[in-house]
């Protein structure tokens, strides 16, 4: 009988520094030489296997890696249904979880991200972007085709549907989008709930765009300073709620950056966003966007993880 391949893996709380709070996340490393080498329906089914919103793969040796770099590592992202080409709190998890390895750039299907240790335990990541805000609204679709909404894909809560309605819809990458819905205050925000919504993503985003992942992101600004902004959040898709979403944060900074004019064409705003109360696992996510001449040139990530579990996936 052939060689049974294990993966050691560790599961980790991203975006806290507490147990049992932040977004759970599988970290699986595959060592050099391992053979027979996991395929991507092998790495699909060990993702649906934890069942956590995200799964990620380190690569020991990959072909995108020059086998002398020592501190690149290539990475994969998986949901329990696809791989994603980009997503926050993996990266950040997995950065964590390289710390004693001295990593200082991490590869993604969007692209590189050098990672920097500005204190103990805190990772702050680059974050590669292409910002696309989409010309539709749930609004405008559902002018175009009555039909467009089943019964409960909006919330019957007349303030957060007439939100959900006219809430822009942007990329930070391709295949991640986002619904940025903004409401008023934190108690209404404490009254959203999911429903088997998924709109789908040939008919809701532009042209050029139509793949990936779309979710609902709905957010409250509790503080709103010149440079400084501090967010509460809840992103759902369906039923299924993530108690942290690095990809949203970021693409929700990004957009509310740029929604606030060229007033002044270079600045850098920081965002604190607490994520995952409602659900009971407080998260707290830093992103930090710098512009130029009125565009986005910087996108920044950072996060805390502390580890939970860790063990061996037997192929």
């Amino acid at each position: 009988m052939a060689a049974q391949a294990e993966l050691p893996f560790v599961t980790l709380d991203v975006f806290t520094s507490t147990r049992f709070k932040g977004n759970p996340l599988a970290v699986v490393t595959i060592p050099a030489g391992t053979k027979p080498y996991p395929t991507q329906e092998q790495k699909q089914t060990i993702a649906r296997e934890f069942n956590l919103s995200e799964t990620v793969f380190i690569h020991e040796e990959h072909p995108d890696v020059d086998p002398k770099d020592k501190f690149t590592r290539r990475i994969d992202i998986f949901i329990t249904t696809a791989e994603l080409p980009f997503a926050g709190h993996p990266t950040i998890g997995a950065a964590v979880s390289l710390l004693d390895k001295g990593i200082t750039t991490l590869i993604t299907k969007a692209g590189p991200i050098p990672l920097q240790q500005p204190e103990p335990n805190t990772i702050q990541a680059a974050i590669p972007f292409n910002v696309h805000l989409h010309k539709k609204t749930l609004s405008v679709l559902s002018a175009g085709d009555p039909n467009f909404f089943a019964p409960g894909d909006l919330s019957p809560i007349p303030e957060i549907q007439a939100a959900e309605l006219a809430a822009p819809i942007f990329s930070i990458v391709k295949g991640m989008a986002f619904i940025l819905i903004e409401l008023p205050t934190v108690e209404l925000l404490s009254k959203v709930t999911g429903s088997a919504a998924s709109f789908p993503v040939d008919q809701t985003l532009d042209a050029g765009w139509q793949e990936g992942f779309l979710g609902r992101y709905y957010f409250v600004r509790v503080k709103q300073g010149t440079d400084t902004v501090a967010i509460r959040s809840r992103m759902i898709e369906k039923s299924f709620e993530d108690p942290a979403t690095g990809s949203a944060s970021c693409a929700l900074a990004s957009y509310l950056t740029l929604a606030a004019g060229d007033a002044e064409p270079n600045r850098t705003v920081r965002y604190e966003i607490t994520q995952g109360v409602e659900i009971g696992r407080e998260s707290n996510i830093l992103v930090t966007i710098g512009t130029k001449e009125g565009k986005i040139n910087q996108v920044s990530l950072a996060g805390t993880a502390v580890q939970v579990m860790r063990g061996h996936v037997a192929l």
